[in-house]
């Protein structure tokens, strides 16, 4: 991982390297990490903080406590049914 520190005079494009992680650091205290990032990982970030999403994963959560769950062998003869 690559440390700056970024003051008033730091160009951004000088702070940011190819493909590896960046630490921004002012006043000696790490402020954000970047991270190399690409379209795919954009509509992931999205999607994980879609609020419809998150309330999915709620409900199968749920689910999974409830024991509401079925095994391959019955999803797989519901899926030859349809």
């Amino acid at each position: 991982m690559k440390t700056v520190t970024v003051t008033g005079s730091s160009p951004l494009e000088e702070a940011l390297g190819e493909g590896e992680e960046v630490l921004l650091v002012r006043d000696g205290h790490a402020v954000a990490l970047v991270v190399p990032f690409d379209d795919e990982d954009l509509e992931w970030y999205a999607r994980e903080r879609d609020p419809a999403f998150i309330a999915s994963i709620a409900e199968a959560r749920k689910q999974v406590e409830q024991g509401r769950t079925m095994g391959h062998r019955e999803l797989k003869s519901m899926l030859d049914a349809m």
